[in-house]
């Protein structure tokens, strides 16, 4: 008897556990929810955005290059691709520098020189380097990260 009691209190115990534990996660199912993915997501996670290049069309440059024979005369169209939103302000405001460095470089250079188009490349990194520099010497932002030019004639 005594072996019969106890396991109908073992039953009754497991019993007692299996309820308790089905209602706890009723509660917890549908009032406990909410608040613990609240405490979980209070905030949403803190997300950096993602920096976009933009291009700043630059003024046309008419520049005269020296010839063998006779002068040439070189049309050329850049822009420049900057991470910094505000270069904008900066490429007006030291437009004429800009405009002064680019026409010395090219005048320095020979009608041989820049009619080849494997000189391209070369010529972007040699004016992304002088742009750099002049807008460095007077204490601008220099935040240019590539310099393209878009169109380029020579006659």
């Amino acid at each position: 008897m005594a072996i019969v009691k106890s396991r109908v209190i073992k039953i009754t115990l497991a019993f007692f556990v299996l309820i308790s534990w089905t209602a706890g996660a009723l509660w917890i199912g549908i009032n406990g929810a909410d608040w613990k993915l609240t405490e979980l997501f209070a905030s949403e996670p803190e997300v950096e955005p993602v920096p976009v290049a933009k291009f700043y069309p630059l003024e046309k440059f008419v520049i005269s290059i020296p010839g063998d024979k006779y002068p040439h005369y070189m049309l050329l169209e850049m822009s420049l691709k900057s991470y910094n939103p505000d270069m904008k302000t900066v490429l007006v405001e030291a437009d004429p520098l800009i405009r002064n460095a680019m026409m010395k470089m090219f005048s320095r250079k020979t009608f041989e020189q820049l009619n080849h188009l494997d000189q391209l490349d070369g010529l972007q990194a040699e004016a992304l380097i002088l742009m750099v520099k002049v807008l460095s010497d007077n204490k601008l932002p220099s935040d240019i990260d590539e310099v393209l030019f878009t169109r380029m004639v020579i006659q």
